[in-house]
């Protein structure tokens, strides 16, 4: 006879409750429902563009007139070497000479593959992660995945109002004696901040005086409109204990291949890729040759893709200019982060959201970035084209005038 405690079958295992759902599920819902009662609704919710990818990028690129038998077959787990070695190059023009193809990246399916698989082998249950914040809303749930307590550290909102905020001061007070790791992202999603090198070098610092790894989210790297974009890992002592991630569905439009990349060192590459072939296998292959395709003719593109993104930028920034309504100018990204709490008036978030569904437009709710920011709401100004981006704005004023 057994003895001891009791099976917890059929109890879901902690690591599953400990991720949130994700805020986009309950998004698309709202969407489903307009749609069944026949209205358009233009969502701004989502970052997503609506470019098409580069020529080469593209299906009909990929597949060309006669189907090639190595797409249904098994590729390698370490992905194709042209596509590694051309990204390889492109990260070695951005600062990081060391970067050496299969050594230094792994390829995920998508950049949330690649982080997980990065996070899981640098992250022991019970560490705790600084976590920038507003943040990317699935990043607390890769960290949180991996065995980690994310801990929210209010940065970019405030360097907004507070350029010569002094950050690590922030991060020193955040610090715990369980404290592995730290998590950023530049330019930023959801308030578009691009963090300075003065910034970063006092990240850099304080990472290296208590010994941490440093996560970069820097998939938003190729639409910075102010400033200049700086990768951490290129700062002294940094590439040792840095991981950078990339991806294909911001740099060149595409969302749906899912393909990203972090950068690391040697070992950490090499440990990751265990996790990801016991996950994925490999990359499928298809993707890969489209983002190798978006790759080679995507120079010209990005140029082309920045330049509308930042007239987008400002188009949204003027429309959001009124009274009550206040939000920092976007430096870089795809998105606009509003705090809409002096015009709500005491109500909550969700009245603006439901007038806005009313109104024909979507936004993404801004509890979902972080604590503190439930009377926020990101909006992305890069997911539809010129003309619905005017509509959707004009809706989204309307629905604040329907509050009043």
């Amino acid at each position: 006879m057994l003895t001891g405690s009791m099976p917890r079958v059929p109890a879901l295992a902690s690591a599953a409750t400990a991720v949130p759902a994700s805020v986009f599920a309950e998004l698309q819902q709202k969407l489903d429902e307009r749609a069944r009662r026949g209205g358009s609704l233009i969502p701004l919710q989502i970052g997503d563009t609506h470019l098409a990818p580069p020529e080469g990028g593209r299906l009909g690129d990929v597949l060309g007139d006669a189907v090639d038998p190595e797409l249904y077959r098994y590729g390698a787990v370490t992905g194709l070497p042209a596509l590694r070695e051309l990204f390889a190059e492109q990260v070695r023009e951005r600062g990081l000479p060391w970067v050496v193809g299969a050594k230094h990246l792994l390829v995920g399916a998508g950049a949330t593959h690649a982080l997980f698989c990065a996070a899981k082998v640098l992250i022991e249950p019970g560490d705790d992660v600084l976590l920038f914040a507003p943040y990317w809303p699935l990043a607390p749930g890769v960290l949180r995945a991996a065995g980690a307590r994310p801990i929210e550290v209010p940065v970019s909102s405030r360097l907004y109002a507070e350029p010569r905020l002094d950050v690590r001061a922030l991060l020193e007070e955040a610090l715990t004696p369980q404290t592995t790791a730290l998590y950023l992202i530049t330019p930023n999603n959801p308030d578009g901040k691009v963090l300075s090198r003065a910034n970063l070098e006092a990240v850099a610092e304080f990472a290296r005086h208590h010994g941490l790894w440093v996560f970069a989210d820097e998939v938003y790297a190729d639409f910075v409109f102010d400033g200049a974009h700086t990768s951490i890992a290129s700062l002294e002592g940094m590439a040792e204990r840095t991981v950078t991630a990339h991806s294909f569905s911001k740099s060149h439009a595409l969302a749906g291949a899912r393909v990203g990349f972090v950068v690391a060192p040697e070992a950490v590459i090499a440990a990751a890729r265990r996790i990801s072939t016991h996950t994925i296998y490999n990359v499928p292959v298809v993707s890969q040759r489209a983002a190798l395709g978006a790759l080679r003719g995507g120079a010209e593109w990005l140029a082309g893709a920045r330049a509308r993104y930042r007239l987008a930028r400002d188009v949204a920034a003027a429309r959001l200019s009124v009274p009550g309504v206040r939000f920092g100018r976007a430096e870089g990204g795809a998105y606009l982060f509003a705090d809409f709490t002096e015009k709500l008036d005491g109500r909550p978030l969700r009245a603006l959201l439901e007038s806005a569904i009313d109104h024909g437009v979507l936004l993404a709710p801004g509890d979902a970035f972080g604590a503190g920011f439930e009377g926020h709401a990101r909006l992305c100004y890069t997911g539809v084209d010129e003309p619905q981006l005017e509509e959707g704005l004009a809706r989204l004023v309307a629905a604040m005038e329907a509050l009043a």
